[in-house]
């Protein structure tokens, strides 16, 4: 049983080229217990978080899903994505944290991630510009 959960965990671990990231960035979805919900939408929302985060300078970064059931609308989560630690003074962009809302669909899953890199992009360009 713990070399299986091991072996799912490697195969969601993915390193990805990332812009002015000689290491490339790594994605690392910690939990998603929509999959045994709704593995459909659980398999979405990672390919969606691959797709969104493939070009960003985020280093490596850990996700985690969480699942809220509400009896009369159903299957909703969050999302967390956010740096793991690290030293101060490492030459690697500042650490990010990004919660979702509490959302749907992959595609309401998309959109909300964009905004908050979006945010995140405006928030570099305006401490580089200092």
């Amino acid at each position: 049983m713990a070399t299986q959960n091991a072996a799912r965990i490697r195969a969601r671990l993915s390193a990805l080229p990332g812009v002015g990231h000689p290491s490339g960035s790594r994605i690392e979805i910690v939990d998603n217990p929509i999959t045994s919900h709704d593995p459909r939408l659980g398999a979405a929302v990672e390919e969606e978080i691959h797709r969104v985060l493939r070009n960003e300078d985020l280093g490596s970064v850990q996700v985690r899903f969480r699942v809220c059931r509400d009896e009369s609308e159903g299957l909703k989560f969050i999302c967390k994505v956010e740096n793991p630690p690290r030293v101060d003074g490492d030459g690697a962009a500042p650490p990010w944290r990004w919660w979702s809302p509490l959302l749907e669909t992959a595609q309401e899953f998309r959109e909300s991630l964009e905004e908050g890199l979006r945010i995140r992009r405006h928030r570099l360009a305006l401490a580089g510009a200092r």
